[in-house]
């Protein structure tokens, strides 16, 4: 599939070679090599966001493509995994080991048994 740059004559340089490179990618549509390579010119988020533009318009013009799906599914796991690694990680809550918990749990017990004890003491049965 010929196409020509899409890249306008006062474009940078990277926009001419981007262009370029998907030139190549239509004109070898078929050939796994020539997608990966192209994706590999697309690491970061707003790259892969142009890339997926691109395999959309390919299923636009050619709806059902196995190869544009395929290759739109690849750029959307790819941006996917991009965004989780860049979420913010915070430090799960401490947990408390077992023999602190078990302390604790002994410390309350012994507080309540005291004060059950306490108001026995102090409160004798009617009688």
């Amino acid at each position: 599939m010929e196409a020509e740059p899409t890249a306008t004559p006062g474009a940078g340089a990277a926009e001419q070679e981007d262009a370029a490179a998907w030139a190549e990618v239509e004109a070898r549509w078929l050939e796994e090599e020539v997608h990966k390579a192209f994706l590999a010119r697309h690491a970061d988020l707003p790259r892969l966001a142009e890339a997926g533009r691109r395999y959309r318009e390919a299923l636009e013009k050619r709806p059902g493509d196995p190869v544009a799906l395929r290759w739109r599914d690849e750029v959307l796991k790819r941006a996917t995994a991009l965004a989780m690694a860049q979420l913010p990680r915070t430090p799960p809550p401490r947990q408390v080991s077992p023999g602190v918990r078990r302390a604790l749990l002994l410390v309350v017990v012994l507080a309540m048994a005291a004060a059950t004890a306490w108001v026995v003491a102090r409160f004798p049965r009617a009688g």
